[in-house]
């Protein structure tokens, strides 16, 4: 049973379209340069999708957040836009949307950061949304709107779920693509043996949380990034002055409470080998050769080549966050080898910095079976949580079916 409208199903022909979507990109504060992600291609395709439906087209996203140093104006996104789509037009926070009500057949229009409007991101439910200011200003002159950013469908905010209860509101191409391999991967893991979450990267909310909801199935969990330290603390390695000040500067020792909750389940498997920096070399340390004085920035050789053994056995894949600081020459060397071994593996890849990682290394996406651009909503959905974006086009279909 159907329960969302559909994009194929509709005729958006001299309709006017509000859409979402994710154009949240890497901000150099101090170049005031704007780095290109993979989400603005897709949601690229997107936009010239309904150009040649004959739509008129009304593109919504935020950029950063307040306070921070990429929270800033959608000028330079549309300079962007331009570059695939030729002539956009700009409304600067603050302009009159008149222009909206003439805009012709296949013409986009881009609004600016939607996270200049104060109620944005205020704490109301779907239907307190309906009232806020950009809602109330935009709804009246548009025909449907578009919900593309799967990755933004986590929050309650204005620009997700206030239309919903307006105008008839469909997920778009990106936002069903991304779902619809979820949903695959999903039951592949409910109905399979021999599955392998590799989790990793600097947040550790977010693995936890996987942790939680995976564990009491047929998984291994393979630990690397800051993940792997605390399992290691926690099974009574020291790892070094330098390492454990870090983890302790940065809030990550508080998690250790949960971790020791953890610590003795067979599942969890921790690193055997950790890289180092000394004198500008890459040096290779075992874990029971630890502590070391130089701060620990990658696994090592024999860690890749046992977790490779372990992969070799699996039925299904999933890797979130990279294995070490890729960013820095000779320690990207963990993260791009278990890509490499992910290829031959029936895999899926999800989280920021990994779509970072598979961008600088040049690491062609199609190698694996799916990488998600959904971000910290693509793990929600995977933990089973309701998305309140899911949510507001579900009631939109009951209500304007």
């Amino acid at each position: 049973m159907e329960e969302f409208f559909r994009f194929k199903d509709f005729d958006f022909k001299n309709k006017t379209i509000a859409l979402r979507v994710d154009l949240n990109l890497p901000y150099n504060s101090e170049t005031k340069e704007l780095s290109e992600n993979p989400r603005v291609y897709k949601h690229v395709e997107t936009i010239k999708k309904l150009q040649e439906s004959g739509a008129k087209i009304v593109v919504l996203s935020h950029q950063g957040r307040k306070g921070k140093s990429d929270f800033i104006s959608l000028e330079k996104h549309a300079e962007l836009l331009k570059k695939y789509l030729g002539n956009v037009k700009f409304i600067k926070f603050g302009e009159s949307f008149d222009y909206i009500e003439k805009i012709k057949e296949k013409e986009v229009v881009l609004l600016d950061n939607v996270r200049f409007y104060e109620d944005e991101t205020a704490d109301k439910s779907i239907e307190e949304h309906a009232n806020s200011e950009l809602v109330k200003k935009l709804s009246p002159l548009i025909d449907y709107f578009i919900l593309d950013a799967f990755s933004v469908s986590h929050r309650c905010h204005a620009s997700v779920v206030g239309f919903s209860t307006l105008k008839p509101s469909l997920p778009g191409p990106v936002f069903e693509t991304e779902q619809t391999e979820l949903e695959k991967f999903l039951k592949k893991v409910e109905t399979s043996k021999n599955n392998i979450f590799i989790l990793g990267g600097a947040k550790l909310e977010e693995p936890l949380e996987i942790i939680d909801n995976f564990l009491n199935k047929e998984v291994k969990i393979l630990t690397t990034g800051v993940l792997s330290l605390l399992f290691l603390i926690s099974r009574g390695y020291k790892l070094g002055e330098e390492t454990e000040n870090f983890l302790k500067e940065k809030g990550y020792l508080n998690f250790l409470t949960k971790i020791e909750k953890l610590k003795n389940n067979e599942k969890i498997i921790t690193p055997l080998d950790v890289a180092v920096e000394r004198d500008g070399n890459r040096i290779e340390i075992l874990v029971e050769n630890l502590p070391t004085k130089e701060r620990i920035l990658d696994i090592g050789q024999k860690t890749i080549e046992f977790y490779g053994e372990i992969i070799k056995n699996s039925t299904n894949v999933f890797m979130k966050g990279p294995a070490g600081i890729y960013e820095r020459k000779n320690f990207e060397y963990g993260t791009k080898k278990l890509f490499e071994i992910l290829k031959n593996f029936n895999s899926v890849l999800a989280g920021g910095n990994t779509i970072d990682a598979l961008s600088k290394l040049k690491i062609p996406f199609d190698g694996f079976n799916y990488v998600s651009l959904g971000g910290g909503a693509a793990i929600e959905f995977l933990t089973g949580k309701e998305l309140p974006g899911i949510k507001a086009l579900k009631q939109s279909f009951e209500k304007f079916k």
